[in-house]
């Protein structure tokens, strides 16, 4: 297994992607409303349907709670870089919901959905395989049984530090995530991990490799006093800020949504990883 994580998922996506990246644009932007003659929407049937074979392939490279729901990846890359997870969970219908609702109704969404979200961990959960991440697989799946029961503060505070062991095991299994001198910093964290800029004429294969940690630098943002604690789920006011403010239902639940988001990524990709024993 490989260390560079960008040559390594690039590999796997630039190929499939690279080609029909002019087909499936319309995924970033707005599409026009524009009422065609059945003519000429015959003619444009027929003309994309030898790309039908590559377009199936791609949908089937991108997380299985996208595939075959026709989403709108740069409304999603907006969602994911204000911190909310969207990659392998919460299940498709509750992705359209928080699309839908304004930034102060997402908790709201989040709260109001939680059997379905919970189910959607479970399921992926579920799904790992890989003997590295046993442990942390059976303690999200612990937070999962809290997060059942009500008991939001504890399932926030373990699932936050499951994300926070992953991602770290993530940066030692990839030394370019590192400093020069190879230690540990969140802010080089985030200068190094995947990104997607959708002002730029990025590949869809750029936004599948950086899905997963779009809601990294967000979520990673310290807060100093006199700054107000964020109501948001931070992991620096998780750690730092036990109170009303950063504890609660909605932030325990996008702590695992976060958590279980990236393990299965690891999972799926097999990414090199290097955590303690």
């Amino acid at each position: 297994m490989t260390n560079d994580f960008d040559a390594q998922l690039s590999r796997t996506l630039s190929a499939a992607t690279e080609g029909i990246r002019r087909a499936v644009a319309a995924n970033f932007a707005p599409a026009t409303k524009v009422q065609l003659p059945p003519q000429i929407l015959e003619g444009l049937a027929r003309a994309i349907a030898p790309l039908q074979p590559a377009l199936d392939r791609l949908d089937s490279m991108m997380p299985e709670n996208w595939q075959g729901q026709r989403l709108p990846y740069k409304d999603m890359i907006l969602l994911m870089q204000e911190g909310v997870p969207l990659a392998w969970v919460p299940p498709a219908s509750v992705i359209k919901q928080l699309l839908a609702a304004e930034d102060v109704a997402r908790s709201k969404v989040i709260d109001d959905c939680r059997p379905e979200i919970l189910n959607a961990c479970t399921e992926t959960l579920e799904a790992v395989t890989d003997t590295r991440l046993t442990t942390q697989t059976a303690l999200l799946t612990e937070c999962v049984r809290m997060t059942e029961r009500g008991m939001f503060n504890g399932a926030q505070a373990l699932a936050a530090n499951v994300w926070d062991t992953l991602f770290r095991g993530l940066a030692f299994g990839n030394p370019a995530w590192l400093t020069e001198k190879g230690w540990w910093s969140y802010k080089k964290i985030q200068e190094r991990i995947p990104s997607f800029d959708i002002d730029k004429d990025g590949t869809i294969g750029q936004f599948r490799q950086a899905a997963v940690f779009l809601p990294f630098p967000k979520t990673l943002e310290e807060f100093r006093r006199p700054q107000p604690v964020p109501d948001g789920f931070n992991r620096h006011a998780t750690a730092h800020a036990t109170g009303a403010v950063q504890y609660t239902s909605a932030n325990a639940t996008t702590a695992l949504m976060l958590a279980s988001s990236v393990l299965r990524e690891i999972d799926d990709q097999e990414l090199p990883l290097q955590l303690h024993a």
